[in-house]
């Protein structure tokens, strides 16, 4: 086309062939500032960062310190949240935990034999349980025939008073009956005396006589009625006494039961904490990731309470990139923003890069000390793990590694980088 017009202007007078190329070139700016006003490019803010783990590197420590057993990890292994670091030596924490578990057992058993004391009944002893837990039970079914046994002896006397002083009362009562029977005698006897002796017909010795009889009689019945009154009081207290020496063993036995079970809920508390104890005998990853450091690593030595054991660095779902963005450049950045990482250990050109967002931005610069360059710590939060090659194998990204990051801000138009520099200039005109 170029070609074509050159030809049309040489055929053209002079005056018309620079018309044609002053048309030309104003059609051509035109059409250039027109296409520039309208084409956008993406303002992207550039920085250098590197790869480092979303929290922070996580070191294992015992809180009651030990003996090491065994190391279970070597640096740079692999693990997942729970799995097993390091084993301390657990003899001394499962000794104490063991002795207060026999001491529960034992306070079980013996708790079951006091409340049946104390209610007078059978004892409910476990049936199943540990061989600690049926041991104390074997002592305290023992135990508990022969306290049955001394219960026995120290009130068969108590039940042999009161078995006497009912055999008492049923013989003050029928001694009682006869004398009753003699007084009511004699008063039939006087009764049928008295009226003959008004008459005459007997002498009056023999009424007096016959009084007599019946108060002698009645003296008797008396003394008999008290004889009953203090035989029945006999068995009343015989009664009372038995009665008391029960009540007094059971509640020596309550007061047992309240020791025991106050005894056996300490125990119970000490239990759960003697069980994290041991269970801490075995150091395991708090979470998945990578041991960096053993840092106790001979098998037999001891570790003080709280020393740093293992260091583990973590392996996170999502990756953070540190990014340095100079300060001249922060103002473009915000969060949320759109990001796009190149690791530099995987050709981009090749294998691509990862999409990102800005999460965190420092609220002050900081000073390069080795180059004495102010910047800001951007993090960027990838929306993947790893690489994916087209294959499907994903490349490994870790702690450590350098990246490329672009911080992608807002369009602008092509025509706007061209006048930059004339409104620069404007903005700096006609100041001294």
């Amino acid at each position: 086309m170029t070609a074509l017009l050159e030809d049309r202007m040489a055929e053209l007078p002079p005056a018309k062939a620079a018309n044609w190329l002053l048309y030309a070139v104003c059609g051509f700016v035109a059409v250039f500032l027109l296409w520039a006003a309208f084409a956008q490019l993406d303002v992207a803010v550039r920085g250098q960062g590197r790869v480092v783990p979303s929290s922070q590197l996580q070191v294992v420590s015992n809180l009651e310190g030990g003996i090491i057993e065994k190391i279970l990890v070597q640096p740079g292994e692999v693990v997942k949240e729970g799995d097993a670091l390091v084993a301390l030596d657990p003899t001394e924490t499962g000794s104490t935990l063991s002795a207060a578990q026999a001491s529960t057992a034992a306070l079980d058993a013996k708790i079951a034999r006091l409340e049946a004391e104390v209610q007078g009944r059978a004892p409910n002893f476990p049936t199943e349980g540990s061989d600690a837990l049926m041991e104390q039970v074997a002592i305290e079914r023992s135990l508990y025939a022969s306290r049955q046994s001394d219960l026995s002896s120290l009130t068969n006397a108590a039940r042999a008073r009161v078995s006497q002083a009912e055999r008492s009362v049923a013989e003050a009562q029928a001694a009682e009956s006869a004398r009753r029977e003699n007084a009511r005698a004699a008063q039939d006897e006087l009764n049928l005396i008295r009226p003959l002796v008004e008459k005459g017909i007997e002498p009056r010795l023999s009424l007096i006589q016959a009084e007599s009889r019946a108060a002698v009689a009645q003296s008797d019945l008396s003394a008999a009625s008290a004889g009953v009154t203090r035989a029945q009081a006999a068995v009343s207290e015989a009664r009372a006494s038995l009665s008391q020496q029960v009540q007094d063993w059971r509640s020596r036995a309550a007061a047992e039961l309240a020791n025991a079970r106050g005894e056996l809920a300490a125990k119970r508390q000490q239990q759960p904490a003697l069980q994290g104890r041991l269970d801490r005998t075995t150091l395991r990853a708090p979470l998945s990731g990578r041991v960096n450091r053993v840092l106790k690593s001979t098998v037999g030595g001891s570790v003080a309470p709280g020393e740093p054991i293992v260091e583990i660095v973590p392996s996170d779902e999502v990756l953070l990139v540190e990014a340095k963005i100079r300060t001249k450049d922060i103002g473009w950045i915000a969060l949320g923003q759109k990001a796009k990482v190149n690791i530099t250990a995987y050709d981009p050109t090749v294998y691509g890069g990862l999409d990102g967002e800005v999460v965190t931005i420092s609220p002050d610069a900081q000073i390069d000390e080795r180059t004495g360059e102010s910047f800001y710590d951007v993090e960027v939060r990838t929306s993947a793990e790893a690489i994916t090659e087209d294959n499907g194998t994903q490349l490994r990204i870790g702690p450590g590694m350098t990246a490329e990051v672009a911080l992608i801000g807002e369009k602008r138009s092509v025509l706007s980088y061209i006048l930059r520099p004339f409104t620069r200039l404007k903005q700096r005109a006609f100041t001294e």
